[in-house]
């Protein structure tokens, strides 16, 4: 991550602090607990630091063991940890003076916030929904990294393809797509989705020791990262030839896909786009095995806004990165679902997963 892009956050931060009066933000990562927003606005990802963000300075508190990679990571000054990280943020900013500070809620624990808030003078907001909506819109790095994790994940699954055959576990298979992740240069990215035959009706069927047999159907849910960033992808394949209703229901499923696709848009409520996929599943009887949302924001993090669904209102903007993944799941039978990344543009969206067919592929 380039210092421009860091620089240009920090600014955008201090607009927002500006604005109610803040003196300072506070982050503090513990071992690996909200590394997030401390990449994101230090350009440092490791398990443990703090970063306080000032008015016109900003300092990175990092123990020993990160002094060296800070100081290649970030354009911020990196002062040595002298105590706790939130001792050492309470002598900061009692240091600065600084009175009205800005955290995020939602990703420090309670303990580390009633440390912090503890801090003679001082007043502690959340900061919650301004990191949310700084991170909300993509830049064109950002996008560049969502598109490289999804060519990383075309070569890895094509790549896994070759080698599947009856008798594979789930779990084999799982290890193996990871394995050829990390060796196209990715980082798995979450608990992967592998689920074969019947347990493909549930929608997180996370991988276990079955074993995939001849004729089944596989549905594979999973995500790289790149440089921080995901992509999250669904696909389908089956060992032989399956029961011709999947195929059918595959074709139907990119169809509601499709729909959706169409209805992106700066300004399109999220719910339309919901609504888009489902009356095309709605109208070849599918509907009621559709039973979750069609999509969410991705970044740094695999759920993030705006989602779309019929339950959020959220408004699309130039520069959401959102999935859209239509499923149906029928307890007894299967499921099936088809999922790929798209950036809101002017005028509709840019697809940033292309290079994964989604045509439903026979072993």
């Amino acid at each position: 991550m380039s210092k421009g892009h860091i620089v240009n956050r920090i600014e955008r931060l201090r607009k927002e602090m500006a604005k109610t009066g803040t003196d300072a933000f506070v982050a503090v990562t513990d071992e690996s607990f909200n590394w997030e927003t401390l990449y994101y606005l230090s350009g440092f990802r490791g398990t443990s630091g703090a970063l306080v963000i000032y008015k016109d300075s900003a300092e990175l508190i990092l123990d020993g063991r990160y002094r060296e990679q800070g100081e290649t990571q970030s354009p911020h000054p990196i002062l040595a940890q002298k105590k706790s990280l939130t001792d050492d943020v309470i002598d900061s900013i009692s240091a600065h003076g600084a009175e009205k500070i800005l955290c995020e809620a939602s990703k420090t624990s309670h303990a580390t916030w009633e440390k912090l808030a503890s801090a003679k003078k001082t007043r502690w907001c959340d900061a919650t929904p301004v990191i949310s909506e700084l991170r909300r819109s993509k830049d064109g790095h950002e996008a560049e990294c969502i598109i490289k994790a999804g060519e990383i994940a075309a070569e890895a699954f094509s790549l896994t393809l070759e080698s599947v055959m009856p008798g594979m576990t789930e779990k084999e298979f799982e290890a193996l797509l990871n394995f050829n992740i990390n060796k196209f240069g990715g980082e798995t990215g979450f608990d992967m989705i592998v689920a074969s035959g019947k347990r493909s009706s549930m929608p997180h069927g996370r991988a276990t020791e079955k074993k995939m047999a001849a004729g089944e159907w596989i549905t594979v849910d999973f995500g790289v990262r790149y440089m921080g960033y995901f992509c999250d992808i669904t696909r389908n394949f089956s060992l032989g030839d399956p029961d011709p209703r999947a195929v059918y229901y595959h074709d139907i499923l990119s169809d509601a896909h499709e729909a959706a696709v169409r209805a992106l848009r700066p300004g399109a409520a999220g719910t339309d786009v919901y609504k888009a996929a489902f009356d095309v599943l709605e109208s070849a009887g599918l509907g009621r095995y559709f039973t979750h949302g069609l999509g969410h924001g991705i970044g740094i993090e695999i759920h993030e806004p705006p989602y779309l669904s019929s339950k959020y209102s959220y408004e699309l903007r130039l520069g959401d990165v959102v999935t859209v993944e239509p499923g149906i799941y029928i307890e007894g039978w299967g499921g099936l679902r088809l999922e790929d990344n798209y950036l809101i543009i002017d005028g509709g969206a840019k697809k940033l997963t292309e290079k994964l067919a989604q045509s439903f592929c026979r072993i």
